[in-house]
């Protein structure tokens, strides 16, 4: 299975792929690549509309770490039975991140951060965010030389590892320019999904949505991010379909607190349906490297010129840190990805 980081070669492949199993939506949506090519969020619909089961697939929420999301999806594709449930895959969900080799969309939106329910504002920030804005979001350009690690080490002895890692990754919405920014106002992504997500699932009763990320975690592992209902009916499910994978999750708080997440909003667009979004993050290299690497393309971004060799290098070490080049990475990813998605999908 290839690996694509160019969003033509990607999307070109995804489609055609999908075109042997069932339909395939195209939806114009965030602007143009680097080369001038209109960009679309692709969605491939297979098996019968009126299942009463739906599984969602989703990949590049977060634009970059699309690369392995949609290698994942490819392979499932050109492997796919007929099958009884409705499965709907969603290919590229921020196309712009994914073309321009960035992990948010084309406002700097962290689409992550940016689905807030009817009761939330966007305003404010976590704890902590005003004392990491200085050296988070520096006014230059990008340089091989990084002072983010000794002061991000120096912020970590002060207000403790945790309380850093929630200022900077839990969602703000304070600094535009910033990491981690969920807008200041809904997202287009939200026009889309508020469109698509009641019709491509119009037949079912029950909803499980698996969304593919990359950068969290051990290099290689799964880590299934799911809501925390212990006890409940639902849980008891997601243990008997995901087996060990899911019962971590289940039992443990996650990494850092999240304003603004995809589940919640899609739950709340469904209300008639069981609908659980169930995040698949696969490690790659640590969590203070993958800070970095978004530090670094940011200031690129915001503060260089896109051709400069300070740049170009700022977005390939942004697209290594979210989809290693390493055979052994991607051999564990794809064979985890696809064992993670036919548990899904199985019918019991």
């Amino acid at each position: 299975m290839n690996w694509y980081y160019t969003w033509a070669e990607a999307s070109e492949a995804f489609r055609e792929l999908a075109q042997r199993h069932g339909e395939v939506e195209r939806i114009p949506h965030g602007g143009e690549s680097p080369d001038g090519d209109r960009l679309t969020l692709d969605v491939a619909l297979l098996g019968p509309s009126d299942a009463e089961r739906c599984v969602i697939v989703s990949s590049g929420l977060h634009g970059v770490e699309g690369v392995a999301g949609s290698a994942i999806q490819r392979a499932w594709l050109a492997g796919a039975h007929e099958s009884s449930t409705r499965i709907v895959m969603i290919h590229l969900l921020n196309p712009f991140g994914f073309a321009w080799q960035r992990r948010v969309d084309g406002d700097n939106i962290d689409l992550n951060r940016n689905f807030l329910l009817v009761d939330e504002k966007f305003a404010g920030s976590p704890p902590g965010w005003p004392d990491v804005v200085p050296w988070l979001v520096p006014r230059r350009p990008a340089g091989r030389w990084d002072p983010l690690l000794p002061k991000a080490l120096t912020a970590a002895a002060r207000m403790g590892r945790k309380a850093v890692f929630q200022a900077i990754s839990g969602g703000q919405y304070e600094t535009p320019e910033g990491l981690f920014y969920g807008g200041s106002g809904p997202a287009t992504l939200q026009e889309v999904l508020r469109e698509g997500l009641p019709r491509w699932t119009s037949g079912a009763r029950h909803v499980l949505h698996l969304d593919i990320h990359t950068g969290l975690g051990r290099s290689g592992g799964l880590q299934l991010l799911l809501p925390r209902r212990e006890g409940t009916q639902e849980a008891d499910e997601l243990v008997r379909r995901f087996g060990p994978d899911a019962r971590p999750a289940l039992e443990k708080p996650r990494h850092y607190r999240v304003q603004g997440g995809l589940g919640s909003w899609c739950e709340e667009l469904l209300p008639e349906k069981s609908y659980t979004l169930c995040g698949a993050e696969f490690g790659t290299v640590s969590a203070l490297e993958v800070i970095a690497a978004l530090h670094q393309e940011n200031r690129a971004w915001f503060h260089g010129h896109r051709e400069d060799s300070s740049s170009v290098w700022a977005r390939t070490r942004l697209a290594h840190a979210f989809a290693p080049t390493s055979p052994v990475w991607r051999e564990r990813v794809l064979k985890r990805g696809l064992h993670l998605i036919d548990q899904a999908t199985e019918t019991r």
